[in-house]
């Protein structure tokens, strides 16, 4: 776990998510460097990754290398989860056939951090959760779980706000088809009773590429935008509104909550809806290396 003291002052932390960078499929970065220049001039006090920082890191390390470096670019100090574009996917939810292994969770823990972690920032305690470990029957599964409990019973008179990459559910809590689109059922059941009993105020994912926000049984569950890819024709079939890319700021002010939805101008957003066509997936995307989107000549 880790402390930072916080001001008599309201403390921004900003949320991005899903930013899919490589430097050999470096159809994104542009994207990023604006994020960059964002934060610059933000100057929040921390910034949360809630994960698909990489392309395609299961398979590519080198993408969460390059990520890594990215992300250290940022001037705040930055946590980081990782998403199944960076780790794999629980092995009975696996549609890429990229299950979460010991030797994918090595590369993420030696290139970018802890799979879980804890961070208490003025009168709140955050806490960040691997989404690919739940439903995975992986040992690190119920260390994980036990972990967000203890965290939850320990902070005292704070609040409480979870991180993820996926989101709890899309639309209804209880449906039990298998997906991948949200946390399966059988662990989806554990962690929203877990954070419901333990009175957390808002549980903040990414994954589907759309802002959304609802409330379930007390909490806030808030989806943030990505800054890569958006998919329209899924977007208006599911939720019949277009996504822009962005980020979201979290302003904790005492004891209270809030969120802005940000969609730089300067942000492209680059509808993927045929992208997917070669085996579901934008991974199968051929090459475009960084140097193609530099001013100096290849």
């Amino acid at each position: 776990m880790t402390t930072a003291q916080g001001a008599d002052r309201p403390l921004r932390v900003v949320q991005v998510s899903d930013t899919h960078l490589s430097e050999t499929h470096a159809y994104f970065i542009d994207n990023f460097d604006v994020f960059v220049n964002e934060m610059q001039a933000l100057q929040p006090d921390l910034i949360v990754h809630t994960g698909d920082i990489s392309f395609n890191g299961p398979v590519r390390p080198a993408d969460l290398a390059f990520a890594k470096a990215q992300l250290d670019r940022l001037p705040a100090p930055v946590l980081t989860l990782a998403g199944n574009h960076d780790i794999g996917e629980a092995p009975p939810f696996s549609r890429l056939d990229q299950p979460i292994d010991a030797a994918r969770m090595e590369a993420w823990t030696t290139t970018v951090g802890p799979m879980w972690w804890s961070h208490d920032l003025g009168r709140w305690r955050l806490i960040g959760l691997d989404s690919a470990l739940m439903a995975s029957g992986l040992a690190e599964e119920a260390a994980q779980l036990a972990f967000l409990r203890d965290q939850l019973a320990s902070r005292g008179p704070r609040q409480a706000m979870v991180f993820m990459h996926m989101p709890p559910f899309e639309t209804d809590a209880k449906d039990e088809r298998p997906t991948t689109s949200c946390v399966p059922h059988p662990a989806r059941r554990a962690l929203l009773e877990t954070c419901r009993d333990a009175g957390v105020k808002v549980i903040a994912c990414g994954h589907l590429h759309v802002y959304r926000r609802i409330r379930y049984q007390g909490m806030g569950i808030v989806w943030a935008p990505p800054t890569a890819m958006v998919h329209f024709e899924r977007q208006w079939r599911k939720w019949r509104r277009w996504s822009r890319p962005g980020y979201l700021v979290w302003t904790l002010d005492g004891g209270k909550i809030r969120h802005d939805l940000v969609e730089p101008r300067m942000m492209i957003a680059q509808d993927t809806s045929r992208w997917t066509d070669v085996g579901g997936t934008t991974t199968n995307m051929p090459p475009r290396p960084l140097r193609r989107h530099s001013a100096e000549p290849a």
